[in-house]
């Protein structure tokens, strides 16, 4: 199996950015999922899109159009075991293995909706953040992005997926 092209949703950035920087890693064709007519239906490809509630973004559409080998949800939660298993269950995408990564936060770049749904969904997690005498630094950033926005994009985040690009290609 061979990987023809990546194929992305991004609503504030950060999901193109990695898959810009995992293009160029790979050599591979970058397409946002709007834009990706070039290419044939059923091209082997690797989709990454934004969360929404857990459910990845535009998923359903490049799984009808395309051969969709990988799946990479981008969000605002650290990484873990625990992300994987939700965004499994919430993403069926058949025999292809579905990865996570974070990214961050862009209150200025989504609708008063958006961002009302973020704030009741990260409540909690802010509350408790506050509440704390004294943070970790990692602590307090998330509490920064949490409030005022912030990106957690790295090239070193992509180590998992490059290896799976590898290994397909």
């Amino acid at each position: 199996m061979s990987i023809t092209a990546i194929v992305y949703k991004s609503n504030t950035g950060f999901t193109e950015q990695y898959a810009q920087m995992l293009g160029k890693d790979a050599k591979l064709k970058v397409y946002p999922l709007d834009g990706s007519g070039a290419l044939p239906a059923g091209a082997q490809v690797l989709y990454m899109g934004p969360l929404m509630a857990g459910h990845i973004e535009g998923v359903d559409q490049a799984v009808k159009r395309f051969q969709v080998k990988a799946v990479c949800g981008v969000g605002m939660s650290a990484p873990g075991r625990q992300v994987l298993e939700t965004l499994s269950k919430a993403n069926y995408v058949p025999n292809a293995p579905i990865f996570y990564l974070q990214g961050g936060w862009a209150p200025e770049k989504v609708g008063w909706l958006k961002r009302r749904m973020v704030n009741l969904v990260t409540k909690g997690t802010r509350r408790a953040l506050q509440a704390k005498s004294q943070r970790t630094p990692a602590e307090q950033a998330d509490l920064d992005m949490l409030l005022h926005g912030g990106s957690r994009v790295a090239y070193e985040n992509l180590d998992t997926l490059r290896r799976w690009l590898r290994e397909q290609n």
